[in-house]
């Protein structure tokens, strides 16, 4: 629970003009995520019939399920964004990479996500030129692209270099992750955890904010997304630009429902 307090005073009302304007946003800049290895096609549609039930704008499901799904919708409006999760450290080559982006694109996908090599963060040309090559062959294909950042297992003296690094490269979004926690041990934990990670983001652009941001973490309920919206406004993130990832979208439509602004 986070309480006006431990946000200085902030207040949605402030930047949302009623609260089903505040919903909008919501449906909107979440990135409604379902990314099971193995999704039945049962559980793909009912977890497709219920986004549009609420109204979301997107969602992000494996890139195995996406072709299945553009069946189910019909051209319903809902857009499909892929994570793909083979990116991780360089366990591949970068024919590799863009084969597998290749594969998503021709699925029918709206967005790609990916993660850069980081164990390339320190050699800054080679980081440059595989996320470059890959953000233009998304990006030519006429799709978002998001390049996410694994910031928190980069070393303290690495994690400017990459956002500066991965910024020039001109993705759509830059995503980072926050270690939210189910529980906080005193109130106000996960606001001092997240305000950590945007001063570090802020710290490497300064002013120079070229791409969205899109924050993912622990967000299960309208009290989390809360400290996210009064960071993102805090360090000058336009909210049109702003991205959250999480599999809690419906609890937090719910919490919203039920609130007393």
């Amino acid at each position: 629970m986070v309480s006006a307090a431990w946000l200085e005073g902030f207040d949605p009302s402030y930047i949302f003009k009623s609260k089903l304007e505040f919903k909008e946003w919501i449906l909107s800049h979440i990135d409604l995520t379902f990314l099971p290895p193995y999704l039945p096609d049962e559980r793909l549609e009912n977890f497709l019939n219920k986004a549009l039930e609420y109204g979301f704008k997107r969602v992000c499901i494996p890139v195995t399920s996406i072709e299945k799904a553009k069946e189910k919708l019909a051209g319903k409006n809902l857009e499909l964004i892929t994570f793909i999760s083979s990116f991780h450290g360089n366990r591949e080559t970068l024919d590799d990479k863009k084969q597998a982006c290749s594969t998503a694109i021709k699925s029918g996908v709206n967005e790609i996500e990916f993660s850069p090599n980081l164990s390339l963060v320190e050699k800054e040309d080679e980081f440059k030129k595989e996320s470059s090559e890959l953000i233009s062959l998304i990006k030519q294909s006429g799709l978002i692209s998001k390049a996410y950042l694994e910031i928190d297992k980069l070393p303290e003296e690495s994690v400017e270099m990459a956002i500066q690094s991965i910024q020039k490269c001109s993705p759509d979004y830059i995503s980072i992750s926050i270690m939210l926690l189910e529980d906080e041990t005193y109130e106000g934990e996960n606001l001092n955890t997240s305000k950590e990670w945007f001063s570090k983001v802020d710290s490497a652009l300064g002013k120079e904010k070229k791409t969205g941001l899109k924050v993912y973490g622990r967000v299960d309920s309208f009290n989390t997304l809360l400290p996210l919206l009064f960071l993102a406004t805090n360090y000058g993130w336009d909210l049109n630009n702003l991205r959250v990832g999480t599999e809690y979208g419906f609890e937090i439509v719910d919490g919203l429902n039920v609130s007393d602004l």
